[in-house]
């Protein structure tokens, strides 16, 4: 992968702030939180009161990196996205036949530089199955 992107992807994720949560929609039995960055880099943790972490989705580089509980990890790409008119266009996306390691490494890089507390990027990177293996 082009070293200029991985140093791109890794600002972006330096750069990704909580939302606060009084803005996101609430949903009884579930809170969710939102860390916003530039350029459609986004991440979401869905947690439900009973089952605990229950989705992670990742966006960078009009890609996804997704894990549910229902699903486990998938990737994908962002097909349509026009943040201007939100409610109109929601977005679109498609997911790849199997895990695709381009969008893994993006979604790696990214988190080793993000300003999120450490126990929710362990968290995270452990469902994404992006722990680095120690020697």
């Amino acid at each position: 992968m082009h070293r200029a992107l991985l140093q791109s992807v890794a600002d972006k994720g330096s750069r990704l702030r909580e939302v606060r949560k009084d803005l996101l929609r609430q949903q009884p039995g579930q809170t969710q939180r939102w860390f916003q960055g530039p350029d459609g880099c986004d991440l979401f943790l869905w947690y439900d009161e009973r089952k605990g972490l229950s989705q992670i989705q990742l966006t960078v580089e009009r890609r996804v990196v997704e894990w549910t509980l229902a699903e486990g990890l998938r990737t994908g790409r962002l097909v349509a996205f026009n943040p201007l008119p939100p409610l109109n266009d929601q977005g679109k996306l498609e997911f790849d036949p199997r895990p695709d390691g381009d969008a893994l490494e993006l979604a790696r890089v990214l988190l080793e530089s993000a300003r999120v507390d450490e126990l929710t990027i362990m968290l995270v990177r452990k469902q994404l199955g992006l722990l680095r293996k120690s020697a």
